[in-house]
């Protein structure tokens, strides 16, 4: 099979028309036309079909345009590793990172990360479930993730080296913002709640205290978004707290004192293969973030939290 017919049906789909992905491709329309016709001969059936919005593909033409656009990633990132080597860079790491340590650490991590000069790092961020399944598949090198996930976690350690806890956090809006009395579990369970990162692996879900009423807002993979309701309704959420507040996107007096309750452990952890100490470079790596996370740790105020 050739590759290049391949790169090419997953841009036609990407695009839904031969003149686009013919400017794309810097190719003329018989050209690619043919190319098509030579995938289709090698398959036995059309890769393509006509609609009124344009060139779509069929069932198999749509499995194999998926085969194409991980060719098309694998060759970017192959002319990236390229230009790492012609600039004197020496390895690259895969570090997954969780979307709100992300938010709330960007600016300092990557600051650390930038001392290392014959080093490149690409970042991913994406839930916690996903990283892990991508550290357990040697796609990613480290994660940077709660220490308590709920996942299959055979063939990875983890070092927690960073405090948190749940808390319950109100909109900018809300009533009990500046109260300084205890706020009881009924009566929170009277207010409007959105819930964040229920399937993201980093978040809490504060059944106990939501009652039987179940949130109209669920948001997942998107902290800009929840921060931005924070600040403009008067919305109940659970979030870490250290980590919510280290943004600075929402204030201390949006943090609640709830009667009898104590947010769960949401510590932060360095994910990574239990064979992580066989490569000099991978074991510098290791110390660079561990390090990193730690001074994090030790810098940040606990906000009254029981760490």
């Amino acid at each position: 099979m050739n590759p290049n017919l391949l790169k090419q049906l997953a841009i036609i789909a990407s695009q839904g028309s031969l003149t686009r992905a013919c400017e794309q491709l810097h190719i003329t329309q018989p050209t690619l036309s043919r190319n098509i016709k030579q995938l289709e001969m090698k398959v036995g059936a059309a890769v393509l079909k006509r609609t009124r919005h344009g060139v779509v593909p069929t069932e198999i033409g749509a499995r194999l345009a998926r085969l194409g656009e991980r060719i098309l990633i694998d060759a970017d990132h192959g002319d990236e590793i390229i230009r790492q080597w012609q600039s004197g860079y020496s390895n690259e790491f895969r570090i997954g990172i969780d979307p709100l340590w992300e938010f709330a650490t960007v600016g300092q991590m990557t600051e650390i990360l930038l001392q290392e000069s014959q080093l490149v790092f690409h970042l991913r961020t994406s839930s916690a479930a996903t990283q892990i399944e991508l550290l357990k598949n040697g796609k990613l090198d480290f994660v940077i993730a709660p220490a308590h996930l709920a996942v299959s976690q055979s063939g990875l350690k983890r070092e927690t080296l960073f405090r948190d806890r749940a808390a319950i956090f109100a909109g900018a809006k809300s009533p009990f913002i500046g109260s300084r009395k205890l706020i009881t579990p009924d009566v929170l369970a009277t207010k409007q709640w959105v819930v964040a990162g229920a399937h993201a692996g980093f978040l809490d879900r504060p059944d106990d205290l939501m009652g039987s009423r179940a949130a109209r807002v669920v948001l997942t993979g998107s902290i800009r978004s929840l921060f931005y309701l924070l600040k403009t309704t008067d919305l109940l959420v659970c979030l870490p707290a250290r980590l919510a507040l280290m943004t600075g996107d929402v204030l201390p007096n949006q943090l609640l004192k709830v009667e009898s309750y104590q947010g769960t452990r949401r510590d932060i952890a360095l994910w990574f293969h239990e064979e992580k100490g066989e490569r000099a470079k991978m074991l510098k790596v290791y110390e660079l973030v561990k390090s990193a996370i730690r001074k994090l740790d030790h810098e940040t105020e606990t906000f009254g939290l029981d760490l």
